[in-house]
């Protein structure tokens, strides 16, 4: 008989507000199902729910059945010995997850004492067998680490091999990559389906990103809104007759048409052997090695690497907000001014204070202009990144991710700056909210004439929006060339790497 996870009318509730409405699917062993949707669609809702994982008030209703037995009507202590034993979970971020105290081979001894493998003399051939198979090598070094100690992608095998310590039937995985660079994304996705696949193990796989899932997945389930609004095998979801929230997300995922985009040949920032080293040691302790590159007029400049290769610390050098150890950053003066550069911070809810309205924020970067040419200002840069004046009323916490991205944008923009440097500006954001902010910022390059500096991870954003492509590895400038250029025939071992790394899963076999 074919294992089968089923929810029938699965609905989550906080007080009278519907979050989740009467889901209903199934997910089989051996089978990958992707969940996919936007940020706050209900997703997460739906996999926490399954495996008894919500906050107590929040009131969870329908059916949850592992092999016929009603999961949704075990006490927690029953439920202890579903999860981690029959059902495992997969997180976002495994570093906040896992203990930061103790050491992997901790982890994966508690999952295995935890859930009764085997015999106790065992348990540590089972801890190293585990590293190895999920790519952790060597085993031994890796178990006596704990995880602040491992990059993310390590963190993210760790958290897989503790998932699958106990052989369990089912796999629900939370956004798993959606941190991680290009390739860390490509090698825990194939990774995950040689698992899936070699152990027989059903896996539902929530994300956001249709393109990530379409060479791994066997059947798409598409949530919005609470709703589950389209189930469909993979090889139709790019269907033209799909649902509009499908097509949505679709539409999102694609590669764009290129356009050539005219540039000024005028030299607005240059680095002239800038680098940056944070420590007296004069070897092999740079964050940046000595780095020379050109920022004209009007260009899009895309910055790829990945976590640690010095490309956020040559933004602050670009921006002023460090000084470079060596060389130097000039800056193109016009009428006796010096290029004005303005940056977009990451992570959108940390860069506004969440005790004061978006108005008072705002306010600090006109403070020099009287209140109603201030207000004029604040107004017309509402408007260009297309929001109500109404949203500078409000505190952080009122806004949706996308707003608050816009609405850092504004007030970058209230200064009237040459350069907006954008440092993983969309990272937080799910694919169709990316899109419209990727969308936004090539608007207002046109419109004002700016020049954008795009500081990413992911090679999808730089293959859209750049013009140029400047490559950092261990703090190195590798490789800059024009965009299509770099597609066509990357130069650098890393380099070639991201471009592979496009086709996110193309290397996954399909599942028979």
């Amino acid at each position: 008989m074919t294992r089968e996870l089923e929810f029938i009318d699965l609905s989550v509730s906080s007080g009278d507000q519907r979050l989740l409405s009467e889901a209903r699917g199934a997910l089989r062993a051996g089978e990958l199902v992707a969940v996919v949707g936007r940020s706050g669609s209900g997703k997460t809702l739906l996999t926490k729910a399954i495996i008894g994982l919500l906050p107590q008030q929040l009131r969870v209703e329908g059916k949850i059945l592992l092999d016929g037995q009603r999961l949704d009507q075990l006490d927690e202590k029953a439920m202890d010995s579903v999860r981690g034993r029959r059902i495992s979970m997969l997180f976002q971020q495994p570093k906040r997850v896992m203990n930061p105290l103790l050491t992997i081979r901790a982890h994966l001894l508690e999952a295995l004492g935890a859930h009764g493998w085997g015999k106790a003399r065992q348990h540590e051939d089972r801890v190293l067998s585990l590293l190895e198979e999920v790519g952790l090598s060597p085993a031994k070094q890796i178990a006596g680490k704990r995880p602040d100690q491992l990059s993310g992608g390590m963190a993210q095998r760790a958290m897989l091999a503790i998932a699958l310590a106990a052989d369990p039937e089912f796999i629900l995985a939370d956004e798993p990559t959606s941190s991680l660079d290009s390739i860390l994304k490509s090698e825990v996705l194939q990774l995950l389906r040689r698992k899936q696949q070699e152990r027989g193990v059903g896996v539902l796989f929530v994300t956001h990103d249709i393109a990530s899932i379409q060479h791994i997945a066997d059947r798409v389930v598409v949530v919005s809104d609470g709703q589950i609004v389209d189930q469909c095998p993979t090889a139709l979801i790019f269907s033209k007759d799909r649902h509009s929230k499908t097509r949505e997300l679709v539409e999102a995922s694609l590669p764009p048409l290129r356009t050539l985009r005219a540039t000024d040949s005028a030299c607005l920032l240059e680095a002239v052997d800038a680098g940056k080293n944070y420590t007296r040691r004069a070897k092999g302790s740079a964050a940046l090695n000595p780095t020379s590159l050109r920022l004209h007029g009007g260009q899009v400049l895309g910055v790829v690497g990945r976590s640690g290769s010095g490309k956020s610390t040559f933004a602050r050098l670009l921006a002023g907000l460090e000084q470079p150890t060596t060389g130097r950053i000039i800056h193109a003066h016009h009428n006796g001014e010096a290029t004005r550069v303005q940056v977009i911070a990451q992570e959108p809810y940390s860069s506004f204070d969440p005790r004061l309205t978006i108005r008072t924020s705002m306010s600090a970067a006109v403070h020099r202009l009287p209140a109603i040419q201030a207000g004029e200002r604040m107004a017309q840069a509402m408007a260009q990144v297309g929001l109500p004046e109404q949203l500078l009323d409000r505190r952080p916490g009122q806004c949706s991710g996308g707003q608050l991205q816009r609405l850092a944008i504004a007030r970058a923009l209230l200064t009237e700056p040459q350069v907006l440097i954008c440092d993983e500006s969309t990272s937080a954001l799910d694919s169709v909210a990316q899109r419209h902010i990727l969308d936004l910022l090539l608007d207002l390059r046109e419109q004002m004439g700016l020049s954008l500096v795009v500081i990413s991870h992911d090679m999808d954003v730089i293959r859209y929006v750049s013009d140029d492509v400047a490559v950092f590895y261990e703090g190195e400038l590798v490789e800059h060339r024009p965009l299509d250029d770099f597609l066509a025939d990357p130069e650098h071992q890393h380099s070639k790497d991201l471009v592979a790394a496009l086709d996110i899963t193309a290397a996954v076999p399909s599942a028979s």
